[in-house]
């Protein structure tokens, strides 16, 4: 699967109380009244712990005791899942209380005493009412804070992550005006074997890539690299090959917007200088053209875009403030998510998200104006991100106008001031983005 992955909090609840889960660690699926959309994560008050004693099931685990046994006529919690008894201590109804809490005596309500949770940039806190309802506490600074449900507040956007190397990549194929096919152009994405360029904000351009045995080992090796420990041998060439070329006028300035590729459409993002976050569709079965989202942006204007495919979340980000945002629908607004440190560039200027095939685990890979470093980000389970590895390339490629991912599992990047289209993977970073790549360390 291509860039599909899960990025959720998990929180359940148990009886009158609560326990908000964070392990730290990423992957995972949503438990018991979790929320997916970003910046919807609710949290509990701290200090509150669970009790066994509200199942019924006291000091431990009976398998031949039935939730209802000792509880006739009663409402109960298990896990997260309200169960009505009868008079004859049967079950009478159950209900999963998913993005509620089950509390006994009253089965699934909105939310409990001391909780706080996220509604985009907006903070908001339990009023048990009745009934209960969510009060609004504040409206966080979607450019310097972000709403922290776990404590509570609008917490400061600060830089996530360090300078640290934890791995290598390398870079394959440079397509150019001179040596290929390549018509020119910035914003780029890739799906399958196609690579797609916005040029002149008014071209849509697509063309295939294509992978050559010039080795003559009989053997496909996009990762072959003469510096590549894990695949070392002469780099395979690629070939470029025109296939057709859209008329799209809305594509927008192809220095401050970023294209999406599907497998039978495109999207893009606009909006810089002109402070809003636009993304449009492009279905090329009848070449119309679709305004999807129209929303403000926070600062100077929404410049990438990437895609978790499971969730549905779109994910962008603005040039000089390294802040990567995501879109959430209810409120229609962007909200932040992270801000990353200067990855010696001068500005971001190339953001994709990607899941990687062997864990699931979705990624939001970040680079500054050159592509010397890609920063890899990930959602923690218990909300918050956490840089999770920085890869360097060994030299200095061309300026990033563009980044997308997708042909033989590599990022494509569109270059500058030169047109120019090469390819980025391999190494440590391959563990992360290669179907049959050992599982990361």
């Amino acid at each position: 699967m291509r860039r599909v992955g899960t990025l959720v909090g998990l929180v359940s609840f148990v009886g009158a109380a609560a326990v908000a889960c964070e392990s730290g660690e990423v992957g995972g699926g949503p438990g018991p009244g979790s929320t997916t959309a970003a910046g919807g994560s609710t949290s509990s008050a701290g200090g509150m712990t669970s009790s066994s004693t509200e199942t019924g099931f006291g000091g431990g685990f009976n398998p031949e005791k039935l939730p209802c046994d000792d509880h006739a006529g009663e409402i109960i919690c298990v896990g997260n899942t309200a169960i009505t008894c009868d008079a004859n201590g049967k079950e009478q109804a159950t209900e999963d209380c998913g993005d509620s809490a089950c509390v006994s005596g009253q089965g699934c309500v909105l939310c409990i005493a001391g909780q706080f949770s996220c509604d985009g940039n907006i903070l908001r806190s339990c009023n048990t009412g009745p009934p209960p309802s969510w009060d609004v506490v504040d409206t966080c600074d979607p450019v310097s804070k972000v709403c922290d449900s776990k404590q509570g507040t609008c917490a400061p956007l600060t830089a996530i992550g360090t300078d640290v190397v934890t791995g290598q990549y390398y870079r394959y194929a440079r397509f150019t005006k001179d040596n290929s096919p390549f018509l020119g152009g910035y914003d780029t994405d890739s799906y399958g074997n196609l690579i797609y360029v916005n040029r002149d904000g008014e071209f849509l351009d697509v063309y295939a890539v294509d992978l050559l045995d010039s080795d003559g080992d009989g053997k496909l090796e996009p990762n072959q690299h003469p510096e590549n420990p894990d695949a070392k041998g002469p780099v395979e060439e690629r070939v470029l090959t025109w296939v057709k070329t859209y008329n799209v006028p809305d594509l927008g300035d192809p220095n401050s917007a970023e294209l999406y590729a599907a497998a039978d459409r495109v999207y893009w993002v606009t909006g810089y200088p002109s402070k809003v976050g636009v993304i449009y569709e492009f279905v090329f079965a009848t070449q119309a053209t679709t305004k999807l989202i129209d929303a403000p942006s926070p600062t100077s204007g929404m410049a990438f875009l990437g895609r978790d495919e499971t969730s549905g979340i779109w994910y962008s980000g603005v040039h000089y403030e390294r802040i990567v945002y995501s879109f959430h629908p209810s409120s229609g607004a962007w909200i932040p998510e992270f801000k990353y440190p200067d990855l010696a560039g001068d500005h971001m200027d190339g953001m994709e998200v990607v899941t990687d095939p062997n864990s699931g685990t979705t990624y939001v890979y970040v680079s500054d104006m050159t592509s010397d470093f890609i920063g890899q980000y990930v959602k923690k389970r218990g909300g918050g991100w956490k840089q999770q590895n920085l890869f360097k390339y060994d030299g200095t490629a061309d300026m990033v106008e563009g980044m997308g991912f997708g042909a033989f599992n590599h990022f494509w990047v569109s270059g500058h001031p030169e047109h120019s289209l090469y390819e980025l993977g391999g190494g440590e970073l391959a563990k992360y983005t290669e179907p049959e790549a050992p599982p990361p360390k």
